[in-house]
């Protein structure tokens, strides 16, 4: 019910205004990567994020992490600025407080990029509430207004890191 109610409500109250991927070039602006909350799926989407560190050069990466992975039990994630949920940074309904949007916000996002292959309400909210001006996501009926640039929906047969792969490959050719 409180997903029904948000979604009414970002979706009448936040303009989704069209970007110019030309005016980013010249920001520098961090990139948010929010990874994906189901375990078996960290280790894949973790495996491009140096592509994606290559598509964004002169950014901050910053991780968000909802699961329980140790960041620094994870060579790839340990490389960048992570970022976790604490119980005081959710309200009643687990969704981020304002402090916490604006500490995963702070200084700026030029880019939000939702790794989850399911449906993450958190995630949504961060990346809509964050201000980032390119928010991206595989197609998984969330849309508009939470994202404004939608990746195809992976495949039911293809294995994660073919679905993480084809992600990082579209998000390259839009090198900033």
């Amino acid at each position: 019910m409180a997903e029904r109610f948000l979604s009414f409500r970002y979706k009448h109250s936040i303009k989704a205004d069209p970007v110019r991927f030309s005016e980013l070039a010249s920001d520098h602006k961090c990139c948010l990567i929010c990874m994906p909350s189901k375990l078996n799926l960290i280790k894949p989407a973790a495996e491009i994020l140096p592509a994606i560190a290559d598509t964004f050069p002169n950014r901050t990466i910053r991780i968000l992490l909802t699961s329980n992975v140790d960041p620094q039990s994870h060579e790839i994630i340990k490389k960048f600025v992570v970022i976790k949920p604490l119980s005081y940074d959710l309200d009643s309904f687990s969704l981020p407080k304002k402090t916490f949007i604006e500490r995963v916000a702070a200084g700026g996002l030029a880019v939000a990029i939702d790794m989850d292959t399911t449906p993450n309400f958190f995630n949504a909210v961060v990346a809509l509430r964050s201000g980032a001006a390119i928010r991206t996501a595989f197609d998984k009926g969330v849309g508009l207004p939470y994202y404004n640039f939608i990746l195809g929906v992976p495949s039911a047969e293809a294995a994660p890191r073919v679905s993480y792969r084809a992600m990082a490959d579209i998000l390259g050719n839009f090198r900033l």
